[in-house]
C-alpha cells in the first residue's frame, strides 16, 4: 500500500551494532590506545584530560575483546547524555563489579579513568554519587591493581572530596582514607607522587578554562555550565590548600614553587578574591592562607605583598560567615610575616571605617569566629602602624565601637575583657605613663565595666552571668597583681577602690526602694556570687598573657587548659565580705516588712541563704544586726519562721544551724529546747527534728533527753500519721533517723513513741484498699522491727500486735503492682527472724490468734494458685520458726503438733463434710454411669457454697504439710567440681520434720480423700476456672507427694489400702489410683495404670474384697489399654452374691474390648458369657417377681437390689449399643417387656428423684429406652432379619405408644413447675443432662394424639411447658425443648393446614389478626423477650461510633430469645406456601420481626459490623449450624446469632426484605453492605445448587442454573405455547429483588409481560426458594392452561400471598375473585359492588 519501509525492530542489548560493517570487523580484535597525561602537550605542559577537555566525543568507540558485551553495553550508556542513563548505567556497573573477580575488573581498568573524568564533574549531582560508589568499590576490589592509573585519577578523586554535593564528597572521602590508611604519611606521600599532576590539574582549571570550555561537545544550559565551573574552581582551590596542607613538612619543594609562581603570577587567579560567589572567594582566601603559612612558598607570595595586603584589609569587614573567618586568619598572618604590613595602607581611609563599621554592626553576625582575632590584632597595632593617628584614640574609639555590642553578643564578651585587660596591662607597664594614660585608664572603667554592670543590673538581657563572670575575673586580676607587687604606680589599686565606690553605690541604691524587682534582687546577688568566685587566673585556652614588664603577648596552638588551684582574691575578706553583710542586712529588713506576704518574704530569704554560704564565721553574723551578737541575730532569724513557706523555712533553719555551734555548749541546747521546740508550726517541727536526729547532735545527752519528751513524742507520732497519708519522703526518712542505735543498742526516742509510730504505720496494712502506702509501710516495719524488738525498745504487747498484722499480711498478700516481691520478702523475713531470734514468743493465746487470722482468710479470700502457695509456705515457715529454739527435742516435737493441729483445724473442713462432698460426687459419677455407687447412702445434697470452702482449706492444709513433710531428693553426683557442695550450700530438708503423729496422718489422708472426690466432682461439672485450678493444684500436690521417697508415703499407702478393702466408701476405690504415682509404678509411665490393675486385680480377689475392685476397676477403666480385662482374669472365676458385681465386671469387659473398629474371633465369647448372664437374670425374674422390680416404687426397695437392677439395665444398654445382633428373643423379650414395666416404676417413682438410689434407676432406664429407640429408627432404614422385623413390629404395636407416653409424663412432672434443694441442684441438673437424649428420641406423634384428647395435658400446657424450658439455666433442657418444639411443628401444621382451607372460604378471614394458628401460642413470650432485649436494641442505632461502648449481651436471655425464634423459623419453613403466608402475615402485622432482626444485628461479632463495608472477615461464621454444632454448650453467641441471620434470609426472605425496605438510609446501607459482603455469595450459592440437584422434574417446566452469572433459565412448554424466563439473582439477594426477563414466547394465550410481572411478585412477596416461586409460577400457568378462571382483580389464577385460586363467585356476573383481592377491592373504593358488573356483591 505504499509508505516507508519497516525496519526490523532494534535488539535490544545488542553489543554488535551493524550499522558500521567497519565497526563490526574491529569488534573482538581492536585494543583501544589510551593516551596519558604525555599524550598532548601545549607550551605550559598541561595534559588534555581533565575534566572539560575529555568529553563525550573522546570516549572509546570500541572495546577489548576481553570485555564482555554486557560490559560494552554499560560503559557504552555512561557516554550518554541522558542523566537517568548513566545512573542505571552506573547501578549495572557497580552491581557488575561486586559480581566479578579481579582478573575479569582488570580489563576495564585502562577505560575508568577517562569515564571517571568525566562523570566526577558531571552537572547531575547523583550521577557524581554514584561515580564516587563505583570508584569506591572499585578501589577496594582491585587494590594494587590500581596502581598504574593513580597518577590519572588522584587530581579529579582528591578535587571530589571538596564537591559541593556533601554526599558525593564524604563518598570520596572515606575512598580515599581507606585506600590509603596504611600510616599518617600515606596521603602526604600520595600527595607528593602526583605532585605534578595535581598542581597542572588546579592550575589548568583556575588559569584556563572558563564556563564554555569546561563544557565543549555537551547540550548543557548556561546555568548549569556556569554552576558546573563554580564546582571545578572551589575544588581546585580546596585541592591547593589540601596539598599544601600534607606536603608542609617536606624540604624539596622546587616543584611546588615553580608551579605556584606560574599560578600567583596570573592575574585571573587574583580576580576569584573578589569573586561574587562566596564559596569561591572563601576558597580562594583559605588558599592564601596556606601559601601564607607557608615558609618554603614566602618567596613566592612576597613579590605579591602590597596587592594581598590591600586585599585582605578591603575585605576585613565581609559579612559572609564562611568568607570572614579566612580573610581575618590572612590577615593576621600578614601582620606576623611582615612587620611593615601596614605600609601598604591608608590607615584612616582603608582601615579605621571598616574597622568601626565592622564592630559597630555587631561583627555582621560573625562573632564567634572574629572575636578571638582581636587581641591578637590589636598586639601588632603600634603608634608607628597608625602613622599620623594617636595609639589612644586608636583604642578609645576601638572600646567605643564595641563595648554597648559586647553587651548583646555572646562571644564578644572575654574578647572586650581581655583587650582591656591588655590594655590597661599596657599602661601599667609603662613606668614612664603621663596622667592622661590613668586617665584613660578610668575612662575605660567606666565605659567598660561599671556602666555595664548598672545598667545590666536592671536589664532582662540573657547575657548577665557571663558579663559579671568577666568582670569579676579582670578584678580579680587586678587584686592578684596589686598582692603580687606588679601594680607600677598603683594604677590597679586606684581602678579597684573605684569599682568597689561605685558597686556600693549601684546596689544600695537600687536595694533601698520600697519594691525591689525580683530580677534586680537576682542580678544582685548573682554580681555578688560571680565576684566571690572570681579566678584571678581566668584566661582563654588560645591566649596566655606574659607578666614581663614589657607585657608582650603570644599565641600558641590551642591546648586543653591545665587546671589551678583557684586562689581566693583578697577582696573577698574585705570590701565583698562588707557588701554581702550590707546586703543581708537589707534582705532582713525588706523580710520583716514584708510579713504580710509569704511570697514576698520567701523571695529574700532565698537570697539571704545563698549570701550566708559565703561566710559563716561568727563576725560576719554578729554584724547582721545592732545588737552585735550572736543571740540578736538567732532572734531576728527565728522571728521569720512563722510567716515563711516551707522551703523558705528550711534555709531559716539551716541559717540558725549555722549559727548554734558559734555559741557555747549550754547556751546552745538551751536555746533549743526552750525557744526552738516550743514553735507551733509542723513544717518548722519537722526541720527541727531532722537536725536533732542527725549526726553529730544525735549524740548528745542533752538532744536525748530533749527527744524523749512528751511533746517531741507527740511530733513524731504526727509525722508517722502523716507519712501514711501523704507518703512524704522526707518525713519517713525522719522516721528513720528516730531508730538510730548507739553503742549500747539504745535508739534516740523512747519505747511510748515507738509504739504510737508502730500503730501508725501498721494501718494501710489491715485497710482493703490498697496504694503505695503499704509498700511504703511495710518496708518501714520490716526494717525497724529488729531495732525494737532489741533491748525492749517497745511494749510487748505492741509487737505481738505488729507480728499478728505482719502474720497476716504475708499470708493475704502477693506481690501486685502496689507491692513489691522485695517488700513482700521484707515483710515476711521480719517476723520469721523475730520468731527465730525469740524477740517474738508464741503462747497458747498468740497461737490462738494466728489460727483465727489462717481461718479468716481460709473463708474470705478467694484462693489463687499464688496465694494459696504463700499462704501455705508461710504457716510452714510459722511452724519451723516458732518453734526451732527449744532445745528438748521431744518438747519441740510436741509443739510442733500443736502448732499444726491448732493451723489446720477448721469448721470448713469437718468429716461430716467431707462424707458428705463423698456422697454428692458418689451419686454424680453414678448418673453419669461410670461408677457404680455399690455402698449405700440416703443423702447426696450438698450446695456450691458449701464444697468451695471446704476445698480450699483442704488444698491449703495438704499445701502446708506438704511444704512440712516433703524430702527433696538428694543432689546427684556429676563428678564435675563445679557441682561440688561449697560451705554456703543448704539443704533443703534441713527442717523437714521426720516424725509424724498420727494427727498429721489422719488430716493427710483426709486431704487426699477431699482430693479424690475433687477429681470426681471436675470430671462431672462445669465448673468456674479459677474452682478448676483449686482442683488441679490440690490433686498435682497429692501426685507430688505420693511419687516422694519417704517413709510417709508408705505409711499413707498402707492406710489408703486398708480403707478401700473395707469397702465403706466408693471413694476409698477411687483413691487406689493415686498408688500409680507411687515410685514403684511412676517408673513406668503410661503403664502404671495396667501395672497397678494387675496388682490390685491379684490382692483385692485374693483378699475376697471383689466390691472394691470392681469399683477400683471402673475408676481404672479409661486409663487401661484395650483388651486389658479378659474372660481369663482372677475376678471371672469368682461368684459373687451380689448380681450388680457381676453385670459391672460384664459391662467393663464390653466397654474395654469392644471399644476398636475390629473384634477379634475370640471376643465373642465374651459376648456369649454376657448374653447368658443376661438370659440367666431374665429367667431369675420369671420365678423371682421383684428381682427386677417391675412395676414398683423403688424408694421402697433395698438399696441394692436396685443396684442390682441398674447394672442389668447398663449391662443391656451396653450389649444393645455394641452387639445388638448376638441377642435372641429371650433377650429381646427381655428388653421390651422389661422397659415396659420398668417405666411404670419410674412413673411410681418420679417424685421422689432426690432419692440417690431412685434417680440412677431413672436414668438406666431413660437410657435403655434411647439405645432400643437409636436401634429401631436405624434398623427401620435397611433391610433386617425376620426375628427383628417381628420384634419392630410388636414394638410398635404393643409398646411403643405406651412406653412414649409415661416416660413423657414421667419428664413433664421431673421438670414442670418443681422446686428443687439447693444442695441437689447439681444432682439434679446431672439427672436430666442424662435423660434429655432419651427425651429427644420420644415419638411426639403420640405425645401429640395424648396431649389433644387429654383435659390435665393439654396442647396449651405442652406448649407454655416447652416455651418455660426454653428459659431454663440449664443448656440440654433448653435443647431438648427446641427439639420437641421441631418435632411437635409438623402435627401442629397440619391442623393449621385444615383450619386454614376453611377460613379461606370466608371474605372476613382477612378482616382481623388470625388467632387460631401455631405460631399464636408464641404471642406471649414475644412480648416479654421483646422486653428484655429492648435495652440492647436503643443502644445500637447502626452507628459505627456506638459499637466501642456497647453493653455485653446476657447469654441467658438472649439464647432463650434466639430459640424461640429458631422454632418460629422452623415453623414457617415447615408449613406450605399457602400457610406460610398466613404465618408471616401475622408476623408482619404485629412487627415482630423488627426487633429480632435489630437484635440480631446487636448481636453480631464487632469485627464484623465495624468491617460491614468490605470483606474482611471470612463469611464461615455464616455458614449453617448443625444440630450436634447447635448442642454444644460453648458455642459462641455471636456464631448462633450469624446463623439464624442466614436461615430467616434463607427461609423467610420477603419478611426481612419488608423490614429492609422500611428502614431509615443508614440502617439499610449498613444491612445492605454486610449482607452482599458475607452472606448473599452463600445463600445464592445454595440456592443455585439446590436447584441444579433437584431430582423430581415438572411435567410442563425445565430449569436450567447458570452459577457463575447467578442466572436461572426457565422454559415452561405446553402444546404449541412456549415461554423462557431468566431469573437474575440481586448482588445483595435475598435483599434485593430478582430480575426477570422474558425470553422466546411461542403460541398459546399468555403474555409476556404479564407472565415476567406475576413472576416478580412471586418471588419478591413468598417466603421461600427460588425454585418454591418457579413451582408456583408454573402451577398458575397450568390452572390457565386448563381453563381456571383468574381472579380479576389481580389477573392471576393463585394469590401472590395466599396461594389460593379465587373461590368468591359475584351471584351476577359469575367472576370468581380471591378474598384477599376482593376485600383489598372494597376497602380502596369504599363500595361492597363487583368490580366487573358493580352490583352489590
Amino acid at each position: 500500500m505504499g509508505g516507508k519501509t519497516k525496519q526490523a525492530p532494534r535488539t535490544k542489548n545488542n553489543a554488535k551494532p551493524s550499522s558500521s560493517s567497519r565497526t563490526a570487523e574491529l569488534l573482538g580484535s581492536s585494543t583501544p590506545i589510551f593516551v596519558g597525561f604525555s599524550a598532548q602537550t601545549d607550551g605550559g605542559g598541561l595534559v588534555p584530560f581533565a575534566p572539560g577537555f575529555a568529553n563525550a566525543e573522546q570516549m572509546p568507540d570500541s572495546f577489548d575483546a576481553a570485555i564482555s558485551p554486557q560490559t560494552q553495553i554499560i560503559l557504552r550508556k555512561l557516554s550518554k547524555k541522558d542523566p537517568m542513563t548513566k545512573k542505571k548505567a552506573l547501578q549495572e556497573l557497580h552491581e557488575l563489579i561486586e559480581q566479578s573477580d579481579v582478573e575479569v575488573l582488570k580489563n576495564i581498568l585502562p577505560l575508568w579513568p577517562k569515564y571517571y573524568l568525566n562523570l566526577a564533574s558531571d552537572p547531575d549531582h547523583t550521577v557524581r554519587e554514584q561515580t564516587q560508589t563505583v570508584l569506591q568499590l572499585l578501589m577496594a576490589k582491585c587494590k594494587k591493581a590500581m596502581a598504574p592509573y593513580l597518577k590519572l585519577l588522584v587530581p579529579v578523586w582528591l578535587g571530589s572530596r571538596f564537591d559541593t554535593y556533601a554526599p558525593a564528597a564524604s563518598i570520596a572521602s572515606q575512598s580515599f582514607r581507606d585506600t590509603f590508611a596504611g600510616n599518617a604519611n600515606r596521603s602526604r606521600e600520595v600527595c607528593m607522587h602526583c605532585q605534578v599532576e595535581i598542581l597542572e590539574y588546579a592550575t589548568r582549571n583556575l588559569t584556563f578554562h572558563t564556563a564554555a570550555t569546561l563544557s565543549i561537545g555537551k547540550s548543557l544550559t548556561p546555568e548549569d555550565a556556569e554552576q558546573k565551573y563554580q564546582r571545578v574552581i572551589i575544588s581546585s582551590l580546596k585541592l591547593l590548600s589540601f596539598f599544601m596542607e600534607q606536603t608542609a613538612q617536606t624540604e624539596e619543594l622546587s616543584q611546588v614553587k615553580e608551579s605556584f609562581g606560574t599560578l600567583v603570577a596570573h592575574q585571573k587567579f587574583w580576580s576569584f578574591a573578589k569573586h561574587k560567589v562566596p564559596p569561591i572567594k572563601a576558597a580562594w582566601f583559605e588558599c592564601i592562607y596556606h601559601i601564607l603559612q607557608s615558609v618554603a612558598l614566602s618567596d613566592v607570595i612576597t613579590p605579591q605583598k602590597t596587592q594581598l595586603t590591600n586585599l585582605c584589609f578591603q575585605f576585613i569587614d565581609d559579612a559572609d560567615p564562611v568568607v570572614a573567618p579566612h580573610i581575618w586568619g590572612c590577615v593576621l598572618l600578614l601582620q606576623s610575616n611582615y612587620e611593615d604590613w601596614f605600609v601598604p595602607l591608608n590607615i584612616r581611609k582603608t582601615l579605621l571605617p571598616k574597622l568601626s563599621s565592622l564592630l559597630q554592626n555587631g561583627f555582621n553576625r560573625n562573632a564567634q569566629a572574629i572575636c578571638p582575632n582581636l587581641l591578637p590584632f590589636l598586639s601588632k597595632v603600634t603608634q608607628a602602624a597608625l602613622q599620623d593617628l594617636d595609639i589612644y584614640d586608636f583604642y578609645q574609639r576601638f572600646f567605643d565601637d564595641m563595648s554597648w555590642q559586647s553587651l548583646r553578643i555572646d562571644h564578644a564578651f572575654q574578647s572586650d575583657c581581655i583587650c582591656l585587660r591588655f590594655l590597661l596591662q599596657q599602661i601599667n607597664n609603662n613606668k614612664e605613663r603621663e596622667q592622661k594614660e590613668e586617665e584613660f585608664s578610668t575612662s575605660l572603667l567606666d565605659n567598660n565595666v561599671l556602666e555595664p554592670i548598672g545598667w545590666l543590673l536592671k536589664s532582662d538581657s540573657p547575657h548577665v552571668k557571663i558579663f559579671f563572670q568577666h568582670s569579676s575575673a579582670l578584678v580579680a586580676f587586678w587584686d592578684r597583681q596589686i598582692n603580687n607587687k606588679l601594680d607600677n604606680g598603683g594604677l590597679y589599686a586606684k581602678l579597684l577602690n573605684k569599682f568597689w565606690i561605685r558597686i556600693f553605690e549601684l546596689v544600695t541604691q537600687d536595694l533601698s526602694a520600697e519594691e525591689v524587682n525580683e530580677q534586680l534582687l537576682g542580678h544582685v546577688l548573682l554580681l555578688v556570687q560571680d565576684l566571690h568566685m572570681a579566678n584571678p587566673s581566668l584566661e582563654s585556652p588560645s591566649v596566655k598573657f606574659v607578666e614581663e614588664p614589657d607585657g608582650k603577648m603570644e599565641k600558641s596552638e590551642p591546648t586543653t587548659p591545665v587546671k589551678k588551684a583557684q586562689e581566693a582574691a583578697a577582696f573577698i575578706q574585705k570590701e565583698l565580705k562588707q557588701l554581702v553583710i550590707k546586703l543581708v542586712r537589707i534582705c532582713l529588713d525588706k523580710a520583716n516588712k514584708g510579713s504580710g506576704s509569704g511570697t514576698s518574704t520567701s523571695r529574700y530569704i532565698e537570697q539571704i541563704r545563698t549570701l550566708t554560704k559565703m561566710f559563716n564565721d561568727a563576725a560576719f553574723y554578729k554584724s547582721l544586726t545592732d545588737d552585735g551578737d550572736l543571740a540578736s541575730a538567732l532572734n531576728k532569724f527565728v522571728s521569720l519562721l512563722g510567716q515563711l513557706s516551707c522551703d523558705a523555712c528550711e534555709s531559716v533553719v539551716e541559717i540558725v544551724f549555722e549559727i548554734l555551734p558559734l555559741l557555747e555548749t549550754g547556751q546552745r541546747f538551751e536555746y533549743i529546747e526552750n525557744t526552738l521546740m516550743k514553735l507551733p508550726q509542723h513544717g518548722v517541727q519537722n526541720l527541727l527534728l531532722h537536725r536533732l536526729l542527725s549526726y553529730p547532735l544525735c549524740t548528745e545527752a542533752a538532744v536525748r533527753q530533749m527527744l524523749s519528751g512528751p511533746e517531741t513524742c507527740e511530733m513524731i507520732a504526727r509525722i508517722a500519721e502523716e507519712v501514711v497519708v501523704d507518703n512524704d519522703r522526707e518525713k519517713l526518712n525522719l522516721l528513720h533517723k528516730c531508730f538510730f542505735q548507739t553503742d549500747t543498742g539504745d535508739i534516740l526516742i523512747n519505747a511510748n513513741t515507738v509504739d504510737k509510730i508502730l500503730l501508725s504505720m501498721c494501718g494501710p496494712l489491715e485497710q482493703p484498699v490498697v496504694d503505695d502506702a503499704v509498700e511504703v509501710c511495710g518496708s518501714f516495719i520490716a526494717q525497724i522491727m529488729p531495732v525494737i524488738c532489741s533491748n525492749n525498745n517497745s511494749s510487748l504487747h505492741v509487737r505481738q500486735q505488729i507480728f499478728l498484722k505482719l502474720f497476716k499480711f504475708s499470708l493475704e498478700h502477693r506481690p501486685e503492682d502496689y507491692l513489691s516481691e522485695d517488700t513482700l520478702w521484707e515483710i515476711t523475713t521480719c517476723w520469721q527472724d523475730g520468731l527465730s531470734s525469740k524477740d517474738i514468743e508464741i503462747d497458747d493465746d498468740m497461737l490462738k490468734c494466728c489460727a483465727g487470722i489462717v481461718e479468716g482468710l481460709a473463708n474470705s479470700v478467694e484462693l489463687k494458685a499464688d496465694t494459696l502457695d504463700g499462704m501455705a509456705e508461710a504457716m510452714a515457715k510459722f511452724v519451723i520458726c516458732s518453734t526451732e529454739n527449744i532445745e528438748d527435742e521431744h518438747k519441740r516435737l510436741g509443739r510442733i503438733d500443736e502448732t499444726i493441729t491448732a493451723l489446720l483445724e477448721s469448721p470448713l473442713k469437718t468429716t461430716d463434710k467431707v462424707q458428705q462432698f463423698e456422697k454428692h460426687c458418689v451419686l454424680l459419677e453414678a448418673l453419669q454411669g461410670s461408677v457404680t455407687a455399690g455402698v449405700p447412702f440416703e443423702n447426696a445434697c450438698l450446695s456450691r457454697n458449701e464444697i468451695l470452702p471446704l476445698l480450699q482449706r483442704s488444698t491449703l492444709n495438704f499445701a502446708t504439710i506438704y511444704k512440712l513433710v516433703y524430702q527433696f531428693p538428694p543432689p546427684q553426683d556429676t563428678n564435675d567440681p563445679e557441682d561440688e557442695l561449697t560451705e554456703d550450700y543448704c539443704d533443703p530438708n534441713a527442717d523437714v520434720l521426720k516424725k509424724w503423729n498420727e494427727p498429721l496422718i489422719a488430716e493427710l489422708l483426709q486431704c487426699i480423700r477431699v482430693a479424690g472426690t475433687a477429681e470426681c466432682w471436675l470430671e462431672m461439672s462445669d465448673l468456674q476456672s479459677s474452682t478448676e485450678e483449686l482442683v488441679l493444684i490440690l490433686s498435682e500436690k497429692v501426685q507430688s507427694f505420693m511419687g516422694n521417697s519417704s517413709d510417709l508415703v508408705a505409711i499413707v499407702k498402707e492406710r489408703l489400702q486398708q480403707a478401700a478393702v473395707q469397702q465403706s466408701s466408693v471413694i476409698d476405690c477411687r483413691l487406689l489410683s493415686y498408688l500409680r504415682f507411687c515410685p514403684q509404678y511412676a517408673a513406668f509411665e503410661e503403664s502404671a495404670s495396667i501395672l497397678l490393675h494387675e496388682d490390685l486385680s491379684e490382692n483385692l480377689v485374693t483378699q475376697g474384697a471383689l466390691k472394691t475392685y470392681v469399683i477400683a476397676l471402673q475408676f481404672l477403666l479409661p486409663k487401661l489399654s484395650q483388651k486389658a480385662i479378659t474372660l481369663s482374669s482372677a475376678i471371672m472365676g469368682t461368684e459373687p452374691p451380689e448380681v450388680w458385681v457381676k453385670a459391672a465386671v460384664f459391662r467393663a469387659l464390653v466397654l474395654n474390648n469392644f471399644e476398636g473398629d475390629v473384634n477379634e474371633q475370640t471376643d465373642r465369647n465374651i459376648i456369649v458369657s454376657a448374653v447368658q448372664f443376661l438370659t440367666s437374670i431374665g429367667e431369675k425374674q420369671a420365678s423371682q417377681k421383684d428381682l427386677l422390680h417391675y412395676n414398683v416404687e423403688i424408694q421402697r426397695q433395698p438399696y441394692e437390689s436396685v443396684i442390682n437392677t441398674v447394672e442389668f439395665i447398663k449391662l443391656l444398654t451396653e450389649v444393645l449399643k455394641r452387639v445388638p445382633y448376638e441377642l435372641s428373643i429371650k433377650n429381646w423379650d427381655a428388653i421390651r417387656i422389661g422397659l415396659s414395666s420398668w417405666v411404670l416404676s419410674v412413673s411410681k417413682s418420679i417424685a421422689q428423684y432426690q432419692d440417690p438410689k431412685t434417680s440412677i434407676f431413672i436414668v438406666a432406664v431413660y437410657q435403655l429406652f434411647a439405645a432400643l429407640v437409636e436401634f429401631i429408627r436405624s434398623e427401620k432404614q435397611k433391610s433386617s432379619t425376620e426375628l427383628l422385623k417381628n420384634m419392630i413390629d410388636e414394638w410398635d404395636s404393643l409398646f411403643a405408644k405406651e412406653v412414649n407416653l409415661v416416660l413423657f409424663k414421667s419428664y413433664y412432672l421431673l421438670t414442670h413447675e418443681i422446686s428443687v434443694e439447693p444442695g441437689f441442684q447439681a444432682c439434679y441438673e446431672a439427672l436430666l443432662e442424662q435423660i434429655t437424649p432419651a427425651i429427644e428420641r420420644l415419638d411426639y406423634s403420640f405425645v401429640y394424639s395424648f396431649c389433644k384428647s387429654n383435659s390435665n395435658i393439654t396442647l396449651d400446657h405442652l406448649c407454655n411447658f416447652l416455651f418455660k424450658q426454653l428459659y431454663s439455666f440449664q443448656h440440654s433442657v433448653r435443647l431438648s425443648a427446641v427439639h420437641s418444639l421441631r418435632q411437635l411443628t409438623p402435627h401442629f401444621v397440619a391442623d393449621d393446614i385444615e383450619l386454614n382451607e376453611k377460613q379461606s372460604e370466608s371474605l372476613d378471614a382477612s378482616k382481623t389478626i388470625c388467632k387460631w394458628h401455631f405460631l399464636n401460642r408464641f404471642e406471649d413470650y414475644l412480648t416479654r423477650y421483646d422486653a428484655l432485649i429492648s435495652k440492647y436494641l436503643e443502644e445500637f442505632t447502626f452507628k459505627l461510633s456506638e459499637l466501642d461502648d456497647l453493653e455485653p449481651i446476657d447469654r441467658h436471655n438472649a439464647l432463650s430469645y434466639l430459640f424461640l425464634w429458631d422454632c418460629i423459623i422452623n415453623a414457617c419453613a415447615k408449613s406450605p406456601v399457602a400457610l406460610r403466608a398466613v404465618y408471616t402475615n401475622w408476623l408482619n402485622d404485629n412487627k415482630y420481626e423488627e426487633n429480632f432482626l435489630h437484635f440480631l444485628f446487636r448481636a453480631m461479632p464487632v469485627d464484623i459490623l465495624k468491617n460491614h463495608g468490605a470483606k474482611v472477615h471470612s463469611n464461615g461464621v455464616y455458614k449453617e449450624l448443625t444440630w450436634s454444632q447447635q448442642k454444644d454448650r460453648q458455642l459462641p453467641l455471636e456464631r448462633y446469632v450469624c446463623h439464624l441471620y442466614t436461615e430467616v434470609l434463607r427461609k423467610l426472605p420477603a419478611v426481612v426484605r419488608r423490614w429492609w425496605n422500611a428502614t431509615q438510609s443508614r440502617q439499610k446501607n449498613f444491612i445492605d453492605n454486610l449482607t452482599t459482603n458475607y452472606v448473599s455469595s452463600l445463600i445464592c450459592s445454595e440456592e443455585l445448587k439446590a436447584i441444579a440437584n433437584r431430582k423430581e422434574k415438572h411435567e410442563n417446566m425445565q430449569v436450567t442454573v447458570h452459577s457463575s452469572t447467578r442466572e436461572v433459565l426457565a422454559v415452561y412448554a405446553i402444546d404449541e405455547a412456549r415461554m423462557e424466563l431468566v431469573i437474575t439473582l440481586a448482588p445483595n439477594y435475598p435483599l434485593g429483588a430478582v430480575k426477570v426477563e422474558c425470553g422466546k414466547q411461542i403460541g398459546g394465550r399468555a403474555s409476556s409481560r404479564n407472565v415476567g410481572m406475576q413472576l416478580t411478585i412471586f418471588l419478591t412477596h413468598q417466603n421461600g426458594t427460588i425454585y418454591d416461586g418457579l413451582t408456583m409460577w408454573k402451577n398458575n400457568l397450568d390452572k390457565k392452561f386448563e381453563g381456571v378462571e383468574e381472579c380479576y382483580v389481580c389477573y392471576t389464577v393463585i394469590h401472590q400471598e395466599t396461594c389460593q385460586l379465587p373461590k368468591l363467585t359475584c351471584k351476577t356476573c359469575k367472576k370468581k375473585f380471591h378474598g384477599p383481592c376482593l376485600y383489598k377491592w372494597f376497602t380502596t373504593s369504599s363500595k361492597s359492588t363487583c368490580p366487573i358488573c358493580r352490583n352489590v356483591f
